[in-house]
């Protein structure tokens, strides 16, 4: 039998669903390409006699070809013609898959007629609010959708017939189905994919300030919530987000002088949006503004030191007052997401592409690929990191393990060199401990302090997502793109 992916695995069963007790059944594959789904339908149910046509006479030639081979050309009338001109008797169900909505639209409106009592499987590559308005206008209820998954991208099957249908508001044009729950996993996935969409659309225009920009963000936040409601029962506290963020990266591997968890904030306020960022800037806090956002976590945090007062004489206060003036709450994970597995080190050492990773608190040492020198690292740190190093060492050394202490972690290159590493990536490193590096063989490749943890808000980010996902909290996460220092 002809295997299909999940997308078309989807298309085939509603169609099977949609011919089920009808006698002498025929369906159609519109833009049939490759005629696997055609060919698969057939196999499935010996009773059934179908239609596939495509405008493309090579994808046709192929069609011809895989139902020959398969014994099923008798049942098939393959034809080359333009939306649903190839349909020539009546049909229980038509098949238009693989074309935008406007396509599908273009399509279903050109062939009323022909359609008639027939049951339309719909699959569109984009705009399916657009699609679902469209469908509605037209009389056409969408009664189901099916959710799956194929290369990477997440899709929407619906099967829509003749029937009773209003207009849609822009909500119910967005959830589908999802207006009255979700019925599955797939259903849900397909809805954090979604979602990560709009987060990524509004992460990028955070920080513009144009009439086009600010209605985008309007648009997505008001998606964003719509999203949510549909997706998540459960609303989460800034006390629940700090415990969330202690999981990821436990508050006991802090160092004793470090300044983590809730530092400002209630601890009882509703959460509903979080942004996550590297260091806590008026920018930050501008941009927590702008998305909505109840909570900021930070990877370095403020009040390292005591104070005495919070006025808007200083930065630190300056940043408080503006974290209480916008109803934000601030946590911390420093140097404890320094040391968690898979926090800011193993994020380093995964983008420089160390394998076989070991080491204790915030040291870690990998092994890199035979054949791979000082000067290669150099290059693949100033490529993933967006950065310009330098270089403490001869490009053509030699380099088979590779360790790291993103930051301020230069003076720790001795931990490092007791594993078995021969070169040291972090973010700053002292004259004077660069010379004694070098003079102990071991190669140095200093990459900014910001460059070499700020990749790992993003891993922060999409772990607290996952997190606020499995307990079902009506959380977005967001991680900032701004860089303080203006690079």
């Amino acid at each position: 039998m002809v295997q299909l992916d999940e997308r078309l695995g989807a298309i085939a069963e509603l169609v099977l669903e949609a011919v089920e007790g009808c006698e002498n059944p025929c369906a159609a594959d519109i833009g049939c390409d490759h005629g696997q789904l055609t060919a698969h339908l057939l196999e499935r149910c010996g009773r059934l006699s179908m239609i596939a046509s495509d405008v493309s006479g090579p994808s046709l030639d192929k069609a011809r070809r895989l139902l020959a081979a398969k014994g099923l050309g008798s049942r098939v009338q393959v034809v080359q013609a333009d939306g649903l001109a190839g349909i020539d008797r009546p049909v229980h169900a038509i098949v238009i898959a693989g074309m935008g909505a406007e396509t599908i639209l273009k399509i279903v409106s050109e062939g009323k007629e022909k359609i008639g009592s027939a049951a339309l499987i719909l699959q569109a590559n984009v705009d399916l609010p657009l699609l679902r308005h469209g469908l509605a206008e037209m009389g056409y209820a969408v009664e189901r959708e099916v959710f799956a998954h194929a290369a990477g991208r997440r899709y929407v099957t619906m099967l829509a017939r003749r029937g009773e249908t209003r207009c849609l508001s822009e909500r119910e044009a967005l959830l589908g189905t999802a207006v009255r729950g979700m019925e599955d996993e797939g259903q849900r996935a397909y809805f954090a994919w979604q979602r990560s969409v709009r987060v990524r659309e509004m992460e990028q225009t955070a920080a513009l300030s144009s009439d086009k920009a600010r209605a985008r963000k309007a648009v997505g936040s008001r998606e964003l919530e719509w999203i949510a409601e549909a997706m998540n029962v459960n609303a989460c506290t800034v006390k629940e987000l700090e415990r969330l963020v202690g999981g990821i990266a436990p508050y006991e591997l802090a160092e004793a002088w470090d300044n983590v968890g809730l530092l400002v904030g209630r601890a009882d306020k509703t959460v509903t949006r979080v942004l996550t960022a590297l260091d806590l800037t008026d920018d930050v806090i501008r941009e927590a503004a702008e998305l909505g956002a109840q909570a900021i976590v930070t990877h370095h945090p403020i009040m390292m030191d005591a104070r005495k007062r919070v006025t808007d004489g200083d930065r630190e206060g300056r940043l408080l007052l503006a974290l209480a003036e916008n109803g934000i709450a601030h946590i911390a994970a420093h140097t404890n997401f320094d040391s968690a597995p898979g926090g800011v080190n193993d994020t380093l050492l995964a983008l420089m592409g160390a394998a076989n990773v070991c080491g204790e608190g915030c040291i870690r040492v990998g092994d890199v690929e035979a054949g791979t020198t000082f000067g290669d690292l150099c290059a693949r740190a100033q490529r993933k990191l967006h950065t310009v190093v330098r270089a403490y060492g001869g490009a053509d050394t030699p380099v088979s393990r590779l360790g790291c202490c993103s930051g301020a972690g230069g003076s720790l290159f001795p931990e490092a060199a007791a594993l078995g590493a021969s070169c040291f990536i972090t973010g700053e490193i002292k004259h004077h401990v660069a010379l004694e590096a070098m003079d102990e063989g071991m190669c140095v490749i200093e990459a900014g302090h910001f460059e070499t943890e700020n990749p790992a808000c993003e891993v922060l980010a999409n772990a607290l997502q996952n997190a606020c996902d499995a307990l079902k909290y009506n959380v977005t996460v967001f991680c900032s793109k701004g860089n303080p220092f203006g690079r």
